[in-house]
């Protein structure tokens, strides 16, 4: 989070976005090895401060907790684009070279995630079974039975001979036979609990708790990490005289939702449909690793971040970094050992609302509006319902297509589903 430099006192407030956000005049000195070793001086209260007035009361407001952001892709630019201001840099990669790394990060998990459920959903859905049809392309009754299962386009002999291979040469009753090889692949999403027996549907329980447990245990508490985050921010900034900017940063955690979303319900899918139990367990470690390729990317651009200096900064402020994702005394104390009252910093003691880190913050939820509530109430039903659903409508139709009349299965089955409702 930014903040504007500004006069207090005659001495210059220097804020730095994602930083030490000083107030005291003292610049911070670039790879500085050693942290302030004399704290202020407290006189009767739970936090340090040099000047009482400057600390607002609603920052006072306890009991306190803390809560940190996972350190992910997704939270990283969100970070950097909440923190953007005129008066420090812009989260424009057009405008401003330093950040179009984390903007290629954040295009390349998200896209990547997005690509590889769509190609493995649209364009080379997996197989489940591959069976070989023989098949007499003249028997109308054959052809017509191949059409009800979806095998044929049409119930036609040119139909047949058009999607089946010459084989050989029979002789029927003193007739020779033409007869032709259907070689058909059935897609996962045909075979939703198709098949398998009891150990098998146990495997595949098991394993879809591994990728839903990875899901809502550890991604989903990023997305519900950086919803509450957004509206500590929307409280935080006017009590530091900032304006509230960059409220579209809200979107990054809503894009991390859909895509969660949408590797759940695909890996249930995938899992329910394969019968061998190898296949089963590796389908449930993909998918595991795709939920959480956004953790293992973070490091190098966090690394990056750090140890990158905002450019052209006004004459007077010190150097400044986009990220200070550790906690340092320095973040809040100046090299001379003052407080910096108006800064956004706090220190690890210290009984006041602020942040520790980057990643990490210190606050009081009663002390102002939680606005996400709702939204996480209503997203976390969701991510339990709707990958139910989901697996409910695979099986229905795996079922149904099995029957000889599919269409007739799946409109009975349809008007009992709306009976039952």
């Amino acid at each position: 989070m930014g903040q504007r430099a500004s006069k207090r006192d005659g001495r210059r407030s220097i804020a730095t976005p994602g930083s030490s956000f000083l107030n005291g005049g003292a610049a911070r000195l670039e790879n500085k090895a050693e942290e302030p070793t004399t704290p202020s001086i407290k006189v009767q209260y739970p936090f340090r401060c040099e000047d009482r007035s400057k600390i607002p009361d609603e920052l006072l407001e306890g009991p306190f907790e803390d809560f940190s952001i996972s350190e992910d892709v997704y939270a990283t630019f969100y970070l950097l684009a909440r923190n953007a201001t005129p008066d420090m840099y812009s989260i424009s990669p057009f405008k401003n070279p330093d950040v179009r790394i984390a903007w290629l990060y954040l295009l390349f998990i998200a896209g990547s995630q997005i690509f590889v459920i769509l190609a493995i959903t649209v364009l080379y859905p997996p197989s489940v079974q591959n069976s070989t049809t023989w098949i007499d392309c003249g028997n109308s009754t054959a052809v017509a039975a191949l059409h009800q299962k979806g095998l044929l386009s049409f119930p036609s002999r040119e139909s047949c001979e058009s999607a089946a291979s010459p084989a050989f040469e029979v002789d029927v009753r003193g007739q020779t036979v033409m007869m032709h090889t259907l070689e058909t692949s059935t897609e996962f999403y045909h075979q939703v609990f198709a098949s398998g027996n009891a150990t098998v549907f146990l495997l595949r329980f098991i394993c879809c708790t591994w990728v839903f447990s990875q899901v809502y245990l550890q991604e989903f508490r990023s997305v519900r990490a950086l919803l509450r985050y957004h509206d500590f921010s929307r409280w935080f900034l006017p009590l530091k005289g900032e304006e509230v900017r960059n409220s579209w940063a809200i979107c990054i955690p809503i894009i991390q939702y859909m895509v969660l979303q949408c590797i759940t319900i695909v890996s249930f899918l995938v899992i329910c449909a394969f019968d061998e139990p190898f296949d089963i367990v590796m389908n449930s470690l993909a998918f595991t690793f795709i939920a959480e390729v956004g953790s293992v990317f973070n490091d190098p651009l966090v690394h990056r971040m750090a140890n990158t200096c905002i450019k052209d900064l006004p004459e007077g402020y010190p150097v400044i970094k986009y990220l200070y994702p550790e906690y340092q005394l320095s973040n809040a104390v100046n090299d001379d050992g003052t407080y910096t009252d108006g800064g956004w910093y706090i220190c690890e003691e210290e009984e006041k609302a602020g942040l520790l880190s980057d990643y990490r913050v210190r606050h009081n939820e009663a002390a102002y509006p939680q606005q996400h509530q709702r939204a996480k109430v209503f997203l976390e039903i969701l991510i339990f319902a709707l990958p139910a659903f989901c697996i409910f409508l695979g099986a229905w139709h795996s079922h149904c297509r099995e029957e000889p009349n599919a269409k007739e299965c799946h409109l009975e089955r349809l008007r009992f589903l709306r009976l039952d409702l």
